[in-house]
């Protein structure tokens, strides 16, 4: 995840210029988890998650939903990535929104940016105006393009107090080190067992035989047993005639 991070980071830097200010890993009011990191401008506010998706996905306004192979058909995705990064959009807005209204200050329009790192990651999106999805092949034309198509909603001077502000009402946070957001899908059925219930089917069928053989081998190795079990074969025969 880090890597992409970076990526993103060094798209930003080589096509924005200083008016653009990038803050990484805070944590905000009311939200557990740390946020990956939120562009500043006076055109707007991109709230960033970075995610690490498995399976087939697909949305319903700012929910995310994933396709259950077991029961054939969309479940609400738990945790749901869009609407973790929608909440962190929310509480920047209500930290930030009491303090700027006393300055008359209008908070930029906050976006929520959700990355999606994995490329097999298979997502249908529905109606997602609020919400934008990036993958590491968009990173170039977010940065050059996609940012500046908005008009500016505060003057360089507000700008700085909403920084100051956001700096003093989050807590920045170190770094965590690398690892991934996933989301596994669930396991494929055939004929009504997952494939791990196979396998352990399997692999007890094989030592049953196993266990069979090893004692057909005995018997054929020791007289006794066979003359045993050709008496008692022959005792219930007779009791079925």
């Amino acid at each position: 995840m880090l890597q992409h991070e970076d990526t993103l980071i060094k798209s930003l830097a080589e096509n924005l210029g200083d008016e653009y200010v990038l803050i990484c890993n805070l944590t905000l009011p009311q939200i557990p988890h740390e946020t990956d990191m939120i562009l500043f401008s006076r055109r707007g506010i991109w709230v960033f998650g970075f995610f690490y998706l498995e399976g087939l996905y697909k949305t319903d306004g700012a929910r995310l939903f994933a396709y259950s192979t077991q029961q054939q058909r969309y479940k609400r995705c738990r945790p749901d990535v869009i609407a973790e990064t929608h909440q962190a959009a929310a509480a920047l807005s209500q930290a930030l929104e009491p303090s700027l209204n006393k300055q008359n200050i209008r908070l930029p329009w906050l976006i929520p940016v959700i990355i999606l790192f994995n490329p097999k990651t298979n997502l249908q999106l529905a109606d997602m105006v609020t919400t934008t999805i990036l993958r590491p092949a968009d990173f170039y034309e977010f940065s050059a393009r996609t940012v500046r198509k908005f008009n500016d909603i505060v003057s360089e001077e507000e700008l700085e107090t909403i920084i100051t502000l956001v700096k003093t009402t989050t807590r920045l946070v170190e770094p965590a080190p690398p690892q991934k957001k996933t989301f596994t899908r669930p396991e494929t059925q055939h004929f009504g067992l997952t494939t791990s219930q196979w396998i352990l089917l399997i692999s007890m069928m094989l030592t049953f035989c196993l266990i069979l053989g090893a004692i057909g081998v005995r018997i054929y190795q020791t007289p006794s047993l066979q003359t045993m079990l050709l008496t008692l074969w022959n005792q219930t025969l007779d009791l079925l005639r």
